[in-house]
């Protein structure tokens, strides 16, 4: 198993077909710098509109279905999950 597939950034369906593609080969077909793609993954940034339209014609060649959603919904669920409230378990009453 590779180092990538253990963090749960690549677990999403753009993240997956990220770890296939290989970010230095996504990034020469974008003509952007794998930084740009290791952001993507990392939900810092999203791709702008025209390279998300790219990566879906780059899936689509691949006979991957990789909607706008699935791009755009990698850095929605790390927001999410950011704001999502923590569950907290109950203390046990302190005997005084």
């Amino acid at each position: 198993m590779s180092r990538k597939s253990k963090d749960k950034r690549w677990d999403s369906k753009f993240g997956q077909f990220v770890e296939s593609y290989g970010v230095e080969l996504l990034a020469a077909r974008l003509k952007v710098d794998s930084t740009a793609i290791y952001h993507w993954i990392g939900r810092r940034t999203s791709p702008d509109p025209t390279n998300a339209l790219a990566i879906q014609r780059l899936a689509r060649r691949r006979r991957i279905t990789l909607s706008l959603d699935d791009i755009y919904q990698h850095r929605r669920e790390a927001r999410s999950e950011r704001f999502a409230p923590q569950s907290r378990s109950p203390q046990p009453a302190r005997v005084i």
